[in-house]
């Protein structure tokens, strides 16, 4: 009788191979079917829309004017904005004031700028825009509410202030011209007195 003799290493090196081939095989089909996948989204995206012969709407028609596209109004200068305070600082030499709302505002000047404090409501002129996005400011006057002054303001009144060779007396509600013998002995701000332009002689 003969004998059978089975070598189990060399069993166990062919059915690692056989699962070292079908594992290698698997992988390249993954590989080749996401290459496959990427090449056809990218003639997708890159395939141009059709193209269709433009309508146009009859020149009578009165729904044509408003069917147009409106482009874009560039904003024109000057324009007023209302503003409240939230800090103020002094970088890269300008005058510079952070609002509530979120916007940089570039003031002309120090007694412009040191007349604004936190939490006041103020109205100016927008001159123009920085390019990083500060408006150019000019001075700005304090909002007020009627029949009262603002709650915030910090001082008690009146306030004297010292603008262009004039002085005025500011009593909470609105801005007088005085004679310059009246602040003697008085705290004095220089910068434009609030509602200035209303100031009265």
């Amino acid at each position: 009788m003969s004998q059978l003799v089975i070598e189990t290493d060399t069993v166990k090196r062919g059915v690692l191979y056989f699962f070292a081939i079908v594992g290698i095989a698997i992988i390249g089909c993954w590989i080749g079917m996401g290459i496959v996948d990427h090449y056809i989204s990218l003639e997708a995206q890159q395939a141009p829309a059709p193209v269709s012969a433009p309508v146009t709407a009859p020149a009578t028609a009165p729904a044509a004017a408003s069917a147009l596209p409106v482009a874009p109004v560039a904003q024109q200068y000057p324009f007023v904005i209302e503003f409240t305070v939230l800090s103020t600082t002094v970088a890269d030499g300008h005058y510079v004031v952070f609002t509530t709302a979120g916007q940089t505002l570039y003031m002309p000047d120090f007694s412009s700028w040191n007349s604004l404090y936190p939490q006041n409501t103020y109205t100016t002129t927008i001159l123009g825009t920085e390019v990083n996005g500060a408006l150019d400011a000019s001075a700005a006057n304090l909002m007020y509410h009627f029949n009262y002054p603002p709650v915030s303001y910090p001082f008690s009144y009146p306030v004297y202030y010292h603008y262009s060779g004039l002085y005025y007396r500011f009593d909470g509600l609105k801005s007088s011209q005085i004679p310059a013998t009246t602040v003697s002995g008085q705290r004095v701000i220089e910068g434009i007195p609030p509602n200035w332009n209303r100031a009265y002689p």
